[in-house]
């Protein structure tokens, strides 16, 4: 399991940011924002504590460049898959 660590302050911004951009309503306000984080919390993060405790979650720094953690996702994958680039 490949987990994206982003701050909830910067989650919090690029959801509304993206709200202002797509259209998406479900993006436009920050309670409803934060709302989601907090059902993520607690009920997908213990998905990622489950597969911890076996030694199968990578976590990625999900901040920087798209191309920066595109390319940490893709390494990751590549490694796991026994990919040598």
């Amino acid at each position: 399991m490949l987990s994206l660590e982003v701050p909830e302050d910067e989650l919090v911004r690029r959801l509304l940011e993206r709200g202002q951009t797509s259209g998406r309503s479900d993006d436009a306000s920050e309670d409803v924002v934060k709302k989601r984080i907090v059902e993520y919390h607690n009920k997908t993060a213990p998905v990622a504590d489950h597969y911890a405790k076996f030694g199968k979650l990578k976590k990625i720094k999900g901040e920087g460049t798209i191309d920066n953690i595109f390319d940490a996702l893709s390494k990751e994958i590549d490694d796991l898959m026994g990919v040598r680039v």
